[in-house]
Formats: structure tokens, sequence, C-alpha cells
């Protein structure tokens, strides 16, 4: 069964970690991130993000990473990050204030055993080449700030444990630039870290949410060290990566939206007769996009008008539960039957919006030219994602956007 494992953090003093702390490292744009690092010589983006302290057109990691290592240190002498007393879980809440949705979790370490025997499943491949840089980063830097999104079936007990935890005063209480409400409780006491224990690891699996080439490259870095260590024990802080644990009921995925640069040789006329072959079109309009959200039922913006593509019935799109998700109807039907974009990772036709920014975002990159199509998915389900990572199967590029995404920079797992 999988292990989830106590750890005692480095992090921020309670008052500098608004400060210290930033946004998912990869979520702000670099632009945002200098800005940041230029008022804050503290920021733990300096840490992550060593490259925008130089005018280095490329991240050079032999140059750029000691700078980042220097900066850790830094921070620790002058105790701007500070050790937990002792080895705990952290439970972790995040609030949206303006929609009111929260997230709460539970912050451990993982194993890369459990990794590389199954009992931690992938959905998504991930690139040699950020694994890579990620493994030269933690070699350099010793640390990781910002856990993999791990999830797993919850239940009353841990509504329970929740509410136990909550009931006192948190460590960190703030509210960031983003509007988004962070409370963080050490969970110091042994009997509900071993109830933690006993019901999470009577699992049979963790599924990875958000963070694969984050967790791809902890294993990494683990099997490096092993091989350069074989006398390990298996204790080793390498064998284990920062983790936040959330119960599939507690998160939300977000759709993934398509926008494509043009119809290649196709026309107008010709576009949306081929795709009459599989689809029923209804022509909708100029406004915001308005029909009943379903499986198999795709909006499509194209010219100025909204379209409602439903899957005729009938149509043979496989058996497998891959073959039924939205995504890889939209990519074999569309994408690569009638736009020849074959490969959703590398054409420079295709784009990818997230949709927590609105339809309305989709319809404002074609009005302006910078796309002619876009198509707006329904959500893929939690539940296809666990079977499809139960199938041992890999989904198609940019399928899910899962919320929360958690801030750089407040528990720092330590490597020895």
């Amino acid at each position: 069964m999988p292990q989830i494992k106590t750890f005692q953090a480095l992090r921020p003093q309670p008052d500098l970690a608004q400060l210290v702390s930033s946004k998912s490292w990869d979520s702000n744009h670099n632009h945002i991130s200098r800005a940041i690092m230029e008022n804050y010589d503290y920021s733990y983006l300096h840490v992550v993000k060593p490259h925008l302290n130089f005018t280095d057109p490329e991240r050079i990691p032999d140059k750029h990473y000691p700078f980042a290592r220097q900066k850790f240190l830094d921070m620790k002498k002058l105790e701007v990050l500070v050790k937990e007393d002792q080895p705990c879980y952290y439970l972790y809440q995040l609030t949206d204030v303006k929609l009111q949705i929260s997230y709460t979790g539970i912050v451990g370490l993982a194993s890369v055993d459990d990794y590389l025997e199954g009992k931690i499943k992938v959905h998504e491949n991930t690139l040699s080449k950020k694994e890579e840089a990620l493994v030269k980063h933690v070699d350099y830097v010793k640390a990781v700030g910002e856990p993999v999104l791990l999830t797993f079936e919850g239940g009353d007990w841990y509504d329970k444990l929740v509410g136990q935890v909550e009931s006192v005063k948190p460590l960190f209480d703030f509210v960031g630039d983003e509007a988004v409400h962070t409370e963080i409780w050490p969970i110091t006491d042994p009997e509900l870290q071993a109830s933690i224990r006993s019901h999470m690891e009577a699992l049979p699996a963790f599924y990875i949410a958000d963070g694969h080439h984050r967790s791809a490259g902890a294993v990494r870095y683990g099997q490096k060290m092993r091989t350069e260590h074989p006398e390990y024990t298996g204790e080793e802080s390498f064998n284990y990566f920062l983790s936040f644990f959330i119960p599939t009921d507690k998160l939300k995925i977000f759709e993934f939206n398509r926008l494509v640069k043009d119809l290649g040789t196709l026309s107008k006329a010709e576009f949306l007769a081929a795709l009459e072959e599989n689809f029923i079109l209804e022509e909708i309009g100029h406004s915001k996009l308005q029909i009943k959200k379903k499986n198999h039922l795709f909006g499509m913006y194209l010219d100025k008008t909204w379209y409602g593509l439903d899957l005729k019935p009938g149509v043979s799109v496989g058996d497998s539960v891959l073959d039924k998700l939205d995504v890889s109807i939209l990519e074999n039907l569309i994408l690569k039957n009638i736009l020849h974009i074959h490969d959703s990772k590398s054409d420079d036709r295709l784009s990818f919006v997230d949709g927590t920014k609105g339809i309305h975002r989709l319809q404002e990159l074609v009005d302006i030219g910078e796309f002619q199509v876009a198509f707006s998915l329904y959500p893929t389900k939690i539940e296809e994602v666990v079977a499809v990572a139960d199938h041992k199967m890999i989904m198609p590029p940019k399928s899910t956007w899962f919320e929360p995404k958690l801030r750089t920079g407040l528990l720092i797992y330590e490597m020895d």
C-alpha cells in the first residue's frame, strides 16, 4: 500500500510567509515574477526562477542554479526560512475569496518506490528535457518548494480530521494578491498522524492530478542518488518527494480549450461540411456560448459565430475509456482527421487556454485574428482520469486543469 510520510518542513517565518512565497512557480508570467523578485530579495522565486536575475536569453543551469543555491542558503542564514521543530503533516487550505471555493489537503511525503511500483498512478506523459532540468535544480539547491498534487478516495474520517485540526489557530493565515486565502496547520499530534497513515496507507493507490513532471523529476533524482549511494537504506530524503494529498471530491477540474490558427487548405464551407459527417451543428450566434454542457457536446467559435457540435448517435469513437474522452474525440475526429494536426504537443497551429480564463477569452483571441477557430470542451471528470490511470493509459496533452494551484516556497522539503 502507498506511503505518506511526515517531514520537518523548512518554511518562512509566519509574518514573512506572504512575501517569501508566491503563486505556483509556473503560473506567473516572467515579467510578473521579475517584478516580484526586484521588489523583494527573499522571494522564493529567486530560488525557483534564478535565470530571471540574469540577462541570458536561455537558462544556463551551471550559471543560474548556483545563484539559486546561494539565495536559498542566505534565506536560511537570516532565518527568513526556519526548520519545523518536529516531523509532522500539514493541513493546507486555500480559499478562492471571489468564488468562495475552498480546497483542503494534507502535505506530506510520497514514496519514490511507490511511484516505481505503480502505487502512484499517472495519466500524462512527461518530457525528458523538463525532467532533467528539475533533477539538475534539485542537485544544486537540495530543496523542493512546491508539492505534487496527489488525489485519493476520501471519506468521513477525512472531514472529521479537517474539522478537528481547523479548530485551532493556523500557523499561516493570509490573503495573497491573487485573492486566495491561505491557511496552514501543522499536524503534530501522534494520534492524528497515526489516523492519517492508517486510512491513507490502506488505499490501493494515489493518483497524480497535477505535477507529472515534478514527480517524474523527483523519481529520476532519487534513482540518480541511489546509483551514487548503492548502500542507501531507503530512509534517505531522496527516496521521497513533497506532495499535497487531496480527496477526489475536494478538488476541481476545469477544461483545457483549444485554439487553431487556421483551417489549413480548407475553406469555411468545406470545414463545416467535414464536421457535419460526425456532428450535428447548431448555429448559436456571436453572443456568449449558451449551450447545455454535457459530454460529447462541444462549442466552436468561427467567423464571429458560436456553434454547438453534438456528436451524432452511432458515430464510432472507440471502445476504451480513453477513446471516449471528449478531448480524445476532439483530437481524433477534428484536429487529426479534418485539420491534420497530428501532434498536439508540437504543432504550432494549436494552442490551449485553461477553463479558468472563461469562454470570452476564446472569443477574444479569434476576433483579434490571432486564431481562426476555437473549441470549448466539457471538463474531464475525475472518474475518467482515475479510469485512464488504472488502465495505464495516457491522456492527450492538456486534457485537464486541476485546482487548487499551490504556492511556491511555503512548505519546503530540504534534501540531505
